[in-house]
């Protein structure tokens, strides 16, 4: 006997710090369910400007979770640019996550 569950479920989350004189930051998340397909998106961005003396920091990070479906996909990207140069020194971090699952149950649970 087999047991089937069409229940699908994906989660993301992001995080964004900075520390420096000027700071930004920005953290999104988007999910959506429908009929047999489960899709998240996360995006995080963190901006810092400093000085010699105190340079700027930024952080962005985003992750993403899938379960059930048969056919999943997740994609992850992160980028720090540092610029430390002149008077005021700059600091951005960005992170994306994307995270989709299709299908659900056991598609072999009729054989």
């Amino acid at each position: 006997m087999s047991e089937s569950s069409n229940m699908l479920f994906v989660t993301v989350l992001g995080k964004a710090d900075a520390l420096g004189d000027l700071t930004t930051t920005n953290a999104v998340t988007e999910t959506f369910a429908g009929a047999g397909i489960a899709v998240g998106f996360a995006a995080a961005t963190a901006v810092a400007e400093g000085t010699t003396a105190a340079p700027p920091y930024t952080d962005a990070t985003t992750d993403g979770l899938a379960n059930g479906g048969f056919i999943t996909s997740y994609d992850t990207s992160h980028v720090s640019l540092d610029f430390p140069y002149g008077p005021t020194p700059v600091s951005v971090s960005v992170s994306t996550t994307s995270v989709a699952t299709h299908g659900g149950g056991d598609f072999l649970s009729g054989w």
